[in-house]
């Protein structure tokens, strides 16, 4: 188990993978149905995207290995999709970024990248991950992480 991560540098490369993958964040609108584009930068926020791209990775760290990331999120009314991320203290920044690298290859379609079909992705690989019956996280972890 590693010290907790800089999540500035977490943010950082996050959007920088965002930005190379190349397809634009969507964000659906449930109320409308349409589809809104998304600034790369919000993926460098804790209280933006970050929450949901560090879930994903999670989900396929978690089908890989039957471990959890140790993602420290928490309920925010304030933020972008309600969840912040407080930090992340279980494996080393390589072992996040290569799962999120993953989660982001397996996630939307050749045209776009949809931030909503991250629960996709955790409905193909919940049966890989599933230890025991046990879906939920670590204490101290909360939010969208499954």
């Amino acid at each position: 188990m590693s010290g907790s991560l800089d999540l500035g540098a977490v943010g950082r490369t996050l959007q920088r993978l965002v930005e190379r993958d190349g397809r634009p964040l969507l964000l659906r609108d449930e109320a409308t149905g349409l589809d809104h584009r998304l600034p790369a930068a919000l993926v460098a926020a804790p209280d933006g995207l970050m929450p949901n791209f560090l879930a994903a990775a999670n989900v396929v760290w978690r089908a890989a290995t039957g471990r959890h990331l140790g993602i420290e999120q928490e309920h925010d009314p304030d933020a972008l999709l309600g969840y912040r991320v407080k930090g992340i203290r279980g494996e080393p920044f390589s072992v996040v970024m290569l799962s999120a690298m993953e989660a982001i290859e397996r996630t939307g379609t050749p045209s776009a990248l949809p931030v909503t079909d991250f629960a996709k992705l955790w409905q193909q690989l919940r049966p890989l991950g599933a230890m025991g019956g046990r879906d939920v996280a670590p204490s101290g972890t909360q939010g969208p992480t499954p």
